[in-house]
C-alpha cells in the first residue's frame, strides 16, 4: 500500500463551508471536553485528598491507562458495527455513571477498578466523532475539519482548566459531578440532533461487494502501524503533562491550583496558536509537521529542567510544548484519515486512539521510575530524548513513503473504492 506522505494537505476552496451537522457535532464534543476535569487532577486527588503514596497513585493511574489502552479500539469496532450514534450514546452515558461512583470510593482496590472503568469509557466517543466527521465532510476539507474540531475541543479544555483551578483546592469531589454532567449534556445533544448529524448513505459502487476490512488487514497495514507506533512514542512524552508534571510541581512546593493554571495556559495557547499555525501546516506534508511537532514537544519538556519552582517558568515551558501539541494534532489525523478504508474509519481511528491509553499506561510508570531514580531532572531529560527520537522516526517514515497526490473530490478517495459519503 502506498503511503501518501509527500504532499501537503489539499487546500479548500474559498467558498468551501463545513456542513451545519459538523458544527453541531463539534459543539457537543466541545461541551463534553469542558468537563474533562477528573483525569488531569486524578493523581493529585489520590495523593492530597485520599492520602495515598505516589506509588499507589501510579498504580491507579496505570489502571486508568490500561482501560484507555483498550477502550478506543473497542469503541472503534462498535462504531463500525452498530453505528456512530449508538456508540456515542453508550460511551457517554456509561462514563457519566462511572464518574458519579468515584467520590464514594476510598479503598485502593476499588479506586483502581473504577479508574480502569473510566479509562475504558473515557475516550470512547472519539472514534465515533471522528468517523462522523469523515461521513459528513468531503475528503478535501477534512484536514481543516479535524483541525477545527481539535481547536474547539481545546476551548472546552480551557473551561475545564478554569473549573479545575477553581475547585481543586477546596471542592475536589465536585470535579466528578462536573465531568458526569458534561458527558450527559453531550449525550443529550446527540439524542436530540441525531437525524441532523446522520450522513446520507453513500451510493453503491462497483467495489461494494468486496470483502470488508477486518482487523487482520489493519494489522498488516505497515504504514499505519508505523504511524501508530510513532504516535505512541510522541504521546509517552506528552502524557507527562498529566502524570509527571503535577508531581514535579508538587515537589517544587507549588499548590494544586498552580497545575490548574498550567492547564489553563495550555488551553489558551492552543486556542491562540492553532489559527496561526494551521495555514503553515496546510502548506506542508503532514509528516513534516509531525517531525517539527516532536522536536518542539521534546524541547518544551526539556525546558522544565530550568523551572526551579517558578510558576512563570513552568508556564513558559507549557507554551513551548503546547506548540508541539498543536502542530502534531493539526496533522496526524489527516494521515489516519488518508490511510483508513471507508468501511473501517472507526476501527482505524480506534486503534490509533488506543495509543493515548497505552501511553497513559506507560507514562506514569516512566515518571514514577524516573522520579524515584533521578528525580524530575531525569524525567525531563528522558522526555527530551524521546521527543528527538520520535522526530527522527517521523522523518524516516516520510522519506520511505512514496509521494502520492491527494485525490480530488471527484475521485474515490478510499482504498475500498467507495465514493465519499455525503
Amino acid at each position: 500500500m502506498a503511503l501518501k506522505t509527500g504532499t501537503a494537505t489539499a487546500q479548500p476552496s474559498a467558498a468551501a463551508r463545513l456542513p451545519a451537522a459538523y458544527w453541531i457535532l463539534t459543539a457537543g464534543f466541545t461541551l463534553c471536553r469542558s468537563g474533562c476535569v477528573v483525569v488531569p487532577f486524578l493523581a493529585l486527588y489520590l495523593v492530597r485528598h485520599q492520602h495515598f503514596s505516589a506509588t499507589d497513585a501510579a498504580q491507579v493511574s496505570a489502571a486508568f491507562g490500561a482501560g484507555w489502552a483498550v477502550g478506543p479500539a473497542a469503541a472503534g469496532w462498535l462504531t463500525d458495527r452498530i453505528g456512530r450514534h449508538p456508540t456515542l450514546l453508550l460511551a457517554l452515558i456509561s462514563v457519566s455513571a462511572t464518574y458519579l461512583t468515584l467520590p464514594a470510593l476510598s479503598s485502593l482496590s476499588a479506586l483502581t477498578t473504577a479508574a480502569f472503568a473510566v479509562g475504558l469509557l473515557f475516550d470512547g466517543p472519539r472514534p465515533a466523532v471522528f468517523a462522523l466527521v469523515a461521513d459528513l465532510v468531503p475528503q478535501q476539507d477534512r484536514g481543516r475539519a479535524y483541525a477545527k474540531l481539535y481547536w474547539a475541543s481545546n476551548i472546552g479544555a480551557g473551561v475545564a482548566g478554569a473549573v479545575g483551578a477553581f475547585l481543586a483546592d477546596h471542592r475536589f469531589t465536585a470535579l466528578f459531578y462536573v465531568a458526569a454532567g458534561s458527558n450527559l449534556a453531550f449525550a443529550t445533544t446527540i439524542a436530540v440532533t441525531r437525524a441532523k448529524t446522520r450522513a446520507p448513505a453513500p451510493a453503491r459502487s462497483r467495489d461494494a461487494d468486496a470483502q470488508p476490512t477486518k482487523y487482520r488487514a489493519l494489522l498488516r497495514d505497515r504504514p499505519f502501524l508505523a504511524l501508530t507506533g510513532l504516535t505512541l512514542l510522541f504521546l509517552c512524552v506528552y502524557q507527562q503533562v498529566l502524570f509527571g508534571l503535577p508531581v514535579a510541581m508538587d515537589r517544587d512546593g507549588l499548590e494544586p491550583s498552580s497545575y490548574g493554571t498550567i492547564s489553563l495556559v495550555n488551553a489558551i495557547a492552543v486556542v491562540l496558536l492553532q489559527p496561526l499555525i494551521q495555514p503553515w501546516a496546510d502548506r506542508r506534508a503532514p509528516l513534516t509537521v509531525c517531525t517539527a511537532a516532536s522536536l518542539t514537544l521534546g524541547a518544551g519538556m526539556g525546558s522544565h529542567l530550568v523551572a526551579h519552582g517558578s510558576l512563570t517558568a513552568y508556564a513558559a515551558a507549557a507554551v513551548l510544548w503546547t506548540l508541539g501539541e498543536v502542530l502534531f494534532f493539526s496533522s496526524v489525523m489527516t494521515m489516519v484519515d488518508r490511510l483508513a478504508p471507508a468501511d473501517a474509519k472507526g476501527r482505524y481511528t480506534g486503534v490509533w486512539a488506543s495509543t493515548m491509553g497505552i501511553s497513559a499506561l506507560l507514562a506514569p510508570l516512566i515518571s514514577a521510575a524516573s522520579l524515584k531514580t533521578g528525580g524530575p531532572e531525569l524525567m525531563w531529560t528522558g522526555s527530551l530524548a524521546l521527543g528527538l527520537t520520535a522526530a527522527a522516526g517521523f522523518l524516516v517514515l516520510q522519506r520511505k513513503g512514496p509521494a502520492a497526490p491527494l485525490p480530488t473530490h471527484h475521485e474515490p478517495a478510499q482504498r475500498t473504492g467507495e465514493p465519499l459519503p455525503g
